[in-house]
């Protein structure tokens, strides 16, 4: 194997491992993603995960006397639907320059862009007669 065949192979490798580090870092930061919101002149907050799943929810002592529950739970809703719209918004901008062109980037699955490893690159370098040293 010709040594230029060799060297571009370990470059090509190498982009892939520097890709594979970045998208790890990546869902490490997107798996911390959360968001905050209020309602009813802050009397509901709540918090959403990544997911957009309820992880807390706040409800000042007075808003049982200013609201009835339906209102109550209008508020509830409404601060929902606030905190996932900001964690949406926090997950696209996190994966906006790994996300290939032309992709629907609000349903991409980033654990896809590369897999987990190369197949067996080791298989395919001894194939083609280029083991490493």
């Amino acid at each position: 194997m010709r040594a230029e065949w060799q060297a571009h192979i370990d470059e090509l490798l190498q982009t892939y491992q520097e890709k594979r580090r970045q998208i790890q870092e990546m869902q490490s930061k997107l798996e911390t993603i959360e968001a905050e919101a209020e309602a009813a002149d802050g009397m509901v907050r709540v918090t959403v995960d990544r997911q957009g799943r309820l992880t807390s929810l706040e409800l000042d002592p007075r808003v049982q006397r200013r609201l009835g529950s339906a209102e109550l739970a209008e508020a509830i809703m409404e601060a929902s639907k606030e905190a996932q719209s900001q964690v949406a918004d926090q997950m696209r901008a996190a994966m906006q320059d790994l996300v290939p062109e032309g992709a629907a980037k609000e349903n991409f699955d980033i654990a896809k862009l590369l897999p987990e490893r190369p197949d067996n690159i080791d298989a395919v370098r001894e194939r083609l007669g280029i083991l490493p040293p």
